[in-house]
């Protein structure tokens, strides 16, 4: 009971930050549909970081390739491709990192959340939850614009 307990508070809290911080309502948080990710993303450089902190960079080219870096990556070629509302990003044999697939949601004008959806081509095939579960994995704004993503909290 005791961890029931201390899970409704963490909901609860997580509830009113969520509701306190967003700049868009809960009910506004809704997944990208194909056309909004093309629109937001294909042709463009994302800027962004990972959950843990980690800094990332990647462009997806119209043609489906992509050019991904980060710290301990800094040239990663891959390809990129949608299933109705998600977007795989994989990346060719050999290059230490895999790639996966994801739902996006627009937190702001020029900020996205990316969620996971599945690690393996295969998986890009199952059902989604309607709506946001659990914790993005990414969080990104298009190059060249100003970014609107809440500042990440320093240590």
């Amino acid at each position: 009971h005791r961890h029931l307990a201390r899970g409704l508070a963490a909901v609860a809290i997580v509830g009113c930050i969520w509701g306190a911080a967003g700049s868009l309502a809960v009910a506004d948080r809704v997944w990208m549909t194909e056309g909004a990710m093309r629109a937001a993303f294909i042709g463009k450089t994302l800027d962004g970081h990972y959950a843990d902190g980690e800094d990332w960079t990647e462009t997806y080219r119209p043609d489906g390739r992509l050019d991904y870096r980060d710290r301990r990556r800094p040239s990663i070629v891959g390809y990129w491709y949608f299933r109705d509302h998600i977007f795989c990003t994989f990346y060719d044999p050999g290059q230490s990192i895999d790639g996966g697939c994801f739902t996006a949601i627009q937190e702001s004008a020029n900020c996205y959340e990316f969620y996971l959806a599945g690690f393996s081509e295969r998986e890009a095939d199952k059902d989604v939850p309607p709506g946001p579960v659990g914790r993005w994995v990414a969080r990104a704004s298009r190059q060249g614009e100003p970014s609107t993503c809440r500042p990440r909290p320093t240590v």
